[in-house]
């Protein structure tokens, strides 16, 4: 939804940051070294926000707010819940050695090149909702860190090495 979100901004005048040609560019190299590698669609939640994720009582968990649900790459999915949890290293590495079975040096190529793309997506669809949006919440705010986060990811040192390895 990335694309559909930047059309959006467009229409609706939201804002895009002064480095929005480097970050595109850098999208669209990301989009197709993963078009190239083929993607793992599954059934995806697609919202992994903390609050989304309901403890019972007896820690029972319960998952809500499937308005964004689709299918979607697999590696897209914990990407978003690692950067909306702030997992550290050590967290992730359990938890995709817990899903796949292993660590795999692809896998975990691929999950940070989806963190860049799931905050850029994130990042536009505030801006989005900067113009749309009657809740009183900081859209701009909030986009305005998913970009940081974007950025922050795009120019880390194994960028290319992430892209070569997808």
């Amino acid at each position: 939804m990335i694309e559909e979100h930047f059309d959006q901004v467009l229409t609706f005048g939201g804002h895009f940051p002064q480095d929005f040609t480097w970050m595109n560019a850098k999208y669209r190299e990301a989009k197709s070294a993963l078009i190239a590698s083929g993607l793992d669609l599954v059934p995806c939640m697609n919202d992994t926000l903390a609050g989304n994720f309901l403890l019972d009582s007896e820690n029972r968990v319960t998952l809500v707010d499937f308005e964004y649900a689709s299918n979607n790459d697999r590696c897209a999915e914990l990407a978003l819940w690692f950067v909306e949890m702030c997992f550290d290293n050590e967290t992730e590495t359990e938890v995709i050695e817990e899903y796949f079975g292993k660590v795999d040096p692809v896998i975990v190529a691929r999950i940070n090149v989806f963190k860049a793309l799931v905050d850029l997506k994130w990042s536009t669809w505030a801006m989005v909702q900067n113009k749309l949006s009657a809740l009183d919440f900081d859209y701009f705010k909030y986009g305005v860190w998913k970009h940081m986060r974007t950025r922050v990811a795009m120019r880390d040192p194994q960028w290319n090495e992430w892209l070569k390895a997808v």
